[in-house]
């Protein structure tokens, strides 16, 4: 009997359009009923090593592949990418690229059915699936209708419906909240229990901790390390930093910036006074709630707030009626003591949206910088400097469809500090974020603060909002709940709010 689900015997990919190698000689072997923990930088080539597995390297990607990729006995270059997706369930990071239909259920069962299972097996594996992630209340909706939190939970049901024997999770947790990830930490955990094979691509590690057999880590294209369970959560906080991963234990972690005192060098105010809004029948946008109700608060230069809530709590929301992007109706936003209307606020109030290729119109990386840019302004040494420090010079003339989902990340935000704005939110500005990009990120925003500029951050993130937010606004059910600052005495607090109520048990 074969002892192997995967085999890579001295594998190599060149994509075509690439100067270098996104894997090279990689030799790896992974027993059937094995949980591996791949983990990485941003653009280290994860993605790459799960697109050798499931096929769509060398079926839908151009390039040179070397060496040889055996799947169950399967020889990937033989065989029909049908054939490779019954056996490999993937859930990608992008979760609009994998999906075929238009409504929830047909999502679902559409792998099912290709399958060639009879009506009745397909529902009843369709309905279980949803059960499984509880998710019920998601069945029978429009794609276009999800927050990307939402379609992430359908892909992940898709998948474990047409029930494969390896499971490949590429950034599952991205546009989770942490009630979710909870969730699909469970999820992992029967799959292992039912001995499926599972390989995870993730940054964030804490909710992975007791589950993996094996960790890899990733670095420029080949496995630089090898860890066992025990020996990887043994690692101190120090020796994970200094490879860029994140932290296994979140208890340990504690605000950085709590003590930040506001900048007089370029003071902004922004005052949200009794702010109600709630979208017309049919009219329900993607990534927003129904209704907000009487929001009131307000922030000053200097401040880093971060904006959490579950999926669906109005955040998002919020974000765009401060920027213009919605006009409220009733209650009134100002702005350095103005009041604006949301046709005014437009141009005032900077948003980077959570999906980047949503804010990505250059041709290349240094040109997305300068558009709209005046020509005094396009050559910048500020330019550079930004994309040295976002580790994106080197790709400065690629396009920026071709970067990886960290990298596009790193680019709407590098976007928006070259903007001149004096108030910036940023939605889940951490997905797909290494731990050493995450806390370039991190320094790059406090820069921003300290010039008198006010920040948003809208992320589920604990690991991004202790090291970056001095207070934090909780949206529940269209409604602020609380506003507190970020302290060591206060972290608790922020923690049961992400893991409702549980602390940071789970």
């Amino acid at each position: 009997m074969r002892q192997y689900a995967v085999e890579f015997r001295d594998v190599s990919f060149q994509y075509g359009d690439c100067p270098q190698p996104a894997i090279r000689s990689i030799n790896l072997k992974i027993k059937k009923g094995e949980f591996v923990l791949i983990t990485g930088a941003s653009g280290s080539g994860k993605t790459s090593l799960a697109r050798c597995i499931n096929g769509l390297i060398p079926a839908f990607h151009e390039g040179h592949l070397q060496g040889t990729v055996q799947v169950m006995g399967m020889d990937t270059r033989d065989t029909s990418i049908s054939r490779i997706g019954e056996t490999v369930g993937s859930v990608f990071q992008d979760p609009r690229s994998q999906f075929f239909m238009t409504d929830t259920i047909n999502e679902v069962a559409f792998g099912c059915a290709n399958m060639g299972l009879s009506r009745e097996d397909v529902w009843a594996r369709t309905s279980r699936s949803f059960g499984r992630l509880g998710i019920r209340h998601l069945m029978d909706k429009s794609i276009f209708a999800l927050s990307s939190g939402e379609m992430q939970k359908v892909a992940i049901v898709s998948s474990c419906a047409m029930g494969p024997d390896i499971y490949i999770f590429d950034e599952p947790s991205a546009n989770l909240d942490m009630e979710s990830v909870i969730g699909l930490r469970h999820i992992l955990r029967d799959l292992k229990q039912d001995g499926k094979t599972i390989l995870v691509l993730e940054h964030r590690l804490f909710y992975l901790a007791d589950l993996f057999d094996r960790m890899l880590i990733v670095k420029d294209g080949v496995i630089d390390r090898e860890y066992g369970n025990d020996e990887a959560n043994r690692l101190t906080p120090d020796a994970l930093d200094g490879m860029g991963l994140r932290a296994f234990h979140m208890e340990s972690l504690s605000p950085k910036n709590c003590s930040r005192a506001a900048s007089p060098l370029k003071p902004q105010k922004i005052k949200v006074t009794d702010v109600s809004f709630a979208y017309a029948r049919g009219q329900k946008a993607a990534r927003s709630p129904d209704i907000l109700e009487h929001l009131s608060f307000q922030a000053k230069g200097g401040e880093i707030i971060g904006i959490v809530g579950a999926n669906g709590a109005g955040k998002t929301t919020l974000a765009r009626l401060c920027c213009g992007l919605l006009k409220e109706e009733q209650g009134a936003i100002e702005i350095n003591g103005r009041h604006l209307t949301a046709k005014k606020r437009l141009g005032n109030v900077y948003y980077v949206m959570q999906d980047s290729d949503y804010q990505l119109f250059g041709d290349s990386v240094w040109n997305e910088l300068t558009i709209g840019k005046r020509k005094a302004e396009v050559n910048t040494p500020k330019n550079k400097e930004l994309l040295e420090q976002l580790q994106l010079w080197a790709l400065r003339g690629a396009h920026p469809a071709a970067l990886s989902r960290g990298q596009k990340q790193r680019l709407t935000i590098a976007n928006a500090l070259v903007n001149d704005n004096g108030i910036l939110f940023f939605d889940e500005p951490t997905s797909g974020l290494d731990k050493r990009n995450m806390d370039q990120v991190a320094g790059l925003m406090e820069e921003l603060a300290a010039q008198g500029r006010i920040l948003f951050i809208i992320t589920h993130d604990y690991e991004f909002l202790l090291s970056v937010c001095s207070r934090v606004l909780y949206l529940k059910d269209g409604h602020i709940q609380n506003d507190f600052p970020l302290t060591a005495e206060t972290k608790g607090t922020l923690a049961d709010i992400l893991w409702n109520g549980r602390g940071w048990t789970y």
